[in-house]
C-alpha cells in the first residue's frame, strides 16, 4: 500500500511539472489550442515522461546490480565451497533436534499428523457444542481424546482456568507423557548431585540441566500461568522419575507469542554454545480456542471464520507441542544422528496479515532470503516445505507468492505440507508444531527442508532443517 501511494505521488508530481511547463510555453508563444493539443500535452505527455522515468530507474538499478555481481565474482575465491560446506565454514552454529512431540486434532504424534496432512483429513468440521453470534455451528479442529475433567483434578485451584485452558493443559499432559520415554536413555548423563566445593572438578562429571521454556496463552491470568508452570514442573519430574534428578530441571515461562518462544530458545542455545555447555533446552506450548469465551473473543476481534461475513477468518483449534534441543548430539553411538536446524529468522510484518487491503509477502521473503544468505544455502537445494499456512486466508496468498518466487522447483502436492488446513488456529503452538512436523519429515528422508511459520498476525519465522551430511549420504545410498 505504501509503494502504491508513493507511485501515485510521483505521477502527480510529474503531471504538475509537465503542466506548468506546457502552460508557460503556451503563454509565451500564443497560439490556438485545440482538443487534440489538450489530450496530447496535458494527458499523454505526463504519462510518457513518467514511463521514461520508470524505465530509466529500472535500467539504472539493473546496471548497478550487474556491477555489484561482477565485483562479487571478481573478489570470490576461485573454488567456492558447496552450500553445506559454506555453512559449516562460516562457523554458524546449528541446533540438534533430539525429539519432537505434538498432540493435535490431526494426530497424537508428528508422524500421524504428517500422514493426516498428506491425506487432507480430518479437516475442521462443525463443532457439536460451539455456536457463533448467528447461532450457527463453528467450524473447529477438536482433539477427540482430551479429558479436561481428569486434568482439573491434578490442579490445586482449577477454578482459575476456563474450559479452553483446561483442554490446552490436557493436550500438554499428553505431550509430557510422551517425553517420559526419552529420559531413561540418558540417565547416566544426569549424575545424582553436583560436585561439592572441596572435590576436584576433573574427577566429577559436570551436571547437565534441562532448561524448560514454556509458553502460555497471553490471555490467561497471571495466577493461572503461575499455577500451570508449577504443574508442568511437577509433571516433568514425575515423568522422568529417577533418571533425572529434581535439581536438573529449570522451568521458565516465556511471555509473548509462539515466535517469541522459539527466539528465546535460539538465544539460550546460542549462550550454551558459546559457553560450551551441554545442557538441554525443552520448549513447550499449548493452546485451545474451544469454549464460548474464546469464540466470543475471536468474534470481537473479527477473526472468526464465517462464510458470509468473514470468509477469511480463522477456525478455532487446539493442541500442544514440544521440542528438545541441544548444541551437540546427545543420543548414544548406535542411535541415528539427530536432525540439525539452523538458527531461526524472525521478522515482524508492518501490518497485520488480517488487515484489509493488498497482501504483501515482503517480510516473509526477507526472512527466507536472510536464512539462505546467512547459511550459505541455495534455494535450489531445498526439496520440501512445511508450513502452518491454511488455504483460505491471506496467509495462503503470502505463502504462494514466496514459494513461487523462491521455490519454484517444489511440487505443491508432493513437496509441501500445510498444517493450517487441518489443525485450525493454534496460537502459540503453531510455530513449534510446524518445526516438529518439519523435523519428522526430515527424519523420513525429505530434506533439506524449509519450515515457515505464518500463523501469527505479525511475526514470520523461517528455519532450515536437514540431516548431517554423512547421514544424508547414507540415506540416499
Amino acid at each position: 500500500m505504501k509503494s502504491w501511494f508513493k507511485g501515485l505521488a510521483w505521477l502527480v508530481a510529474v503531471t504538475c511539472v509537465v503542466w506548468l511547463a506546457v502552460l508557460w510555453h503556451w503563454r509565451s508563444q500564443p497560439r490556438e489550442i485545440g482538443a487534440a493539443d489538450l489530450w496530447m500535452y496535458l494527458v499523454a505527455l505526463p504519462l510518457v515522461v513518467m514511463a521514461l522515468l520508470l524505465a530509466g530507474r529500472w535500467a539504472w538499478g539493473a546496471a548497478a546490480s550487474r556491477h555489484a555481481q561482477r565485483e562479487a565474482d571478481r573478489t570470490a575465491a576461485p573454488e567456492a565451497p558447496a552450500a553445506g560446506e559454506a555453512a559449516a565454514a562460516s562457523g554458524l552454529p546449528r541446533w540438534q533436534v533430539l525429539g519432537q512431540w505434538v498432540h493435535l486434532s490431526t494426530g497424537d504424534s508428528p508422524e500421524a499428523a504428517l500422514d493426516a496432512v498428506a491425506a487432507g483429513k480430518p479437516r475442521p468440521a462443525p463443532d457439536p457444542l460451539l455456536r457463533d453470534d448467528q447461532g450457527l455451528p463453528v467450524l473447529s479442529a477438536r482433539c477427540p481424546s482430551l479429558d479436561a475433567q481428569a486434568l482439573a483434578l491434578e490442579l490445586p485451584q482449577p477454578q482459575q482456568f476456563d474450559a479452553a485452558a483446561l483442554r490446552a493443559l490436557a493436550a500438554l499432559a499428553a505431550v509430557v507423557d510422551g517425553l517420559s520415554s526419552r529420559w531413561p536413555l540418558w540417565a547416566a548423563r544426569f549424575p545424582a548431585g553436583a560436585p561439592s566445593a572441596g572435590s576436584s572438578a576433573s574427577s566429577v562429571e559436570p551436571v547437565h540441566r534441562i532448561r524448560v521454556l514454556a509458553h502460555w496463552p497471553p490471555h490467561w491470568p497471571e495466577s493461572a500461568r503461575a499455577q500451570a508452570s508449577v504443574w508442568l514442573e511437577q509433571g516433568l519430574k514425575a515423568g522422568a522419575g529417577d533418571a533425572v534428578p529434581a535439581a536438573c530441571w529449570m522451568v521458565q515461562a516465556v511471555p509473548g507469542d509462539g515466535v517469541a518462544l522459539l527466539v528465546a530458545a535460539d538465544k539460550l542455545l546460542e549462550t550454551l554454545h558459546r559457553q560450551s555447555c551441554d545442557d538441554l533446552v525443552l520448549s513447550l506450548a499449548c493452546h485451545s480456542d474451544l469454549d464460548t469465551p474464546a469464540v466470543d473473543r475471536l468474534l470481537r476481534e473479527q477473526r472468526l471464520f464465517q462464510s458470509e461475513r468473514q470468509p477469511r477468518g480463522v477456525m478455532p483449534g487446539e493442541g500442544a507441542a514440544a521440542m528438545l534441543w541441544a548444541t551437540r548430539p546427545w543420543p548414544l553411538q548406535e542411535d541415528a544422528p539427530p536432525v540439525q536446524a539452523s538458527r531461526f529468522q524472525a521478522i515482524c510484518r508492518e501490518q497485520s496479515i488480517d488487515a484489509p487491503g493488498r497482501v504483501r509477502a515482503r517480510e516473509l521473503s526477507q526472512a527466507v532470503d536472510s536464512l539462505l544468505t546467512q547459511g550459505g544455502l541455495a534455494a535450489e537445494s531445498l526439496c520440501a516445505l512445511v508450513t502452518d499456512s491454511d488455504q483460505h486466508t491471506a496467509r495462503a496468498t503470502e505463502l504462494f507468492a514466496v514459494s513461487l518466487s523462491r521455490l519454484p522447483q517444489l511440487d505443491p502436492a508432493e513437496d509441501m505440507r500445510l498444517l493450517g488446513t487441518l489443525s485450525g488456529h493454534l496460537g502459540g503452538v503453531s510455530p513449534l508444531a510446524t518445526l516438529a512436523l518439519a523435523a519428522t519429515w526430515v527424519e523420513q528422508g525429505h530434506g533439506p527442508l524449509l519450515a515457515l511459520s505464518v500463523g501469527d498476525r505479525h511475526w514470520r519465522l523461517a528455519a532450515h532443517l536437514e540431516l548431517p551430511r554423512e547421514a544424508a549420504v547414507a540415506a540416499a545410498s
